[in-house]
């Protein structure tokens, strides 16, 4: 399950996932710019598995919405 979150003015600690607020995508981050599609939606364009380490940076708060994501293995 994925829950938008409120932002935090923390260090971000990788990895962190991202929603993106219009498209609805999420993307799981390794670095500030890298980081691979997790989750998507028909009007987003991506498909999951896409990576890019082009991303708007994960910390930019007016293109991304934080998700709690928990990794298990």
């Amino acid at each position: 399950m994925l829950e938008v979150t409120e932002w935090s003015d923390e260090q971000i600690k990788y990895p962190v996932g991202r929603r993106d607020p219009e498209s609805g995508f999420i993307v799981l981050f390794f670095s500030k710019n890298h980081g691979v599609v997790i989750s998507t939606t028909e009007r987003s364009g991506f498909n999951v598995g896409e990576i890019s380490r082009d991303w708007v940076s994960c910390a930019n708060s007016k293109d991304w919405e934080p998700v709690n994501i928990t990794i298990t293995g």
